[in-house]
């Protein structure tokens, strides 16, 4: 069963890996529906585990624009400035697109300014400035920020590497695995808390037995004392008049 289509070939390896780390057993194979696009299935059953995993990754990740992509959109003779806009949205696409690239980032959001100075206007100089906003698995970064700093300003004419900021947010390991469905008898629940759910419910079968135990030794004690007191023995004699 497909749970992502029309996906490049990069796209469709995360999903594979990210389900793969799930325990979710998938396939990458030739989109049908899209020329030279992927798609990824599952077998039905694993469906909705695979859609979680998928989730708890933000995959299949939007897809960023690069420089071709950008570049000759919009008018026919498009402005100086317009053109400019539609380098910096190439730039920091393909920027996002190298990030992702990285194995253990999740997201990438990147955003470049760089200013045209004009020669003819007074006052100081505006500099060029960077943005970047990581998410990535697990408490350690996969990448130092100094590298990633070192990444954007290299593909930026005249950005400094101290004037990139970077955020790294990290996302704990095992939380697809945690939120995926799992079945216990009747009752469905996710996988992270099936192993308490287990334990109560061993704790109610327990005490069950016990009470029916408990009922069946008083019920029998019970039927002793009324066969006891039935007995002729243990009844008292009448007494004869005079």
């Amino acid at each position: 069963m497909p749970v992502a289509g029309g996906l490049d070939e990069g796209q469709a390896n995360r999903i594979v890996l990210a389900l793969d780390r799930a325990g979710v057993g998938s396939e990458k194979e030739t989109d049908p529906v899209t020329e030279g696009r992927y798609r990824v299935v599952v077998e039905r059953d694993e469906a909705p585990r695979a859609i979680t995993a998928m989730r708890a990754e933000d995959l299949p990740a939007p897809a960023s624009l690069g420089l071709l992509d950008s570049m000759g959109k919009g008018a026919l003779l498009p402005s100086r400035l317009a053109e400019h806009a539609q380098f910096l949205a190439g730039l920091s696409g393909e920027l996002e697109r190298t990030l992702l690239a990285i194995e253990g980032m999740l997201s990438a959001r990147v955003h470049v300014s760089l200013p045209e100075n004009d020669p003819l206007r007074e006052g100081p100089r505006l500099k060029p400035t960077a943005s970047v906003l990581l998410q990535h698995r697990g408490a350690t970064p996969p990448i130092d920020v100094h590298e990633v700093k070192r990444i954007v300003a290299g593909a930026a004419p005249g950005l400094a590497p101290d004037d990139v900021a970077v955020v790294m947010v990290p996302r704990p390991p095992g939380n697809a695995a945690d939120r995926a469905l799992a079945r216990l008898g009747p009752i469905t629940a996710t996988r992270g808390s099936v192993g308490l759910l287990r334990i109560v419910t061993a704790g109610v079968v327990a005490f069950d037995l016990a009470l029916v135990v408990t009922v069946l030794l008083l019920w029998s004690r019970l039927r002793k004392l009324r066969a006891l007191a039935t007995e002729p023995s243990l009844q008292q004699p009448r007494r004869s008049g005079i």
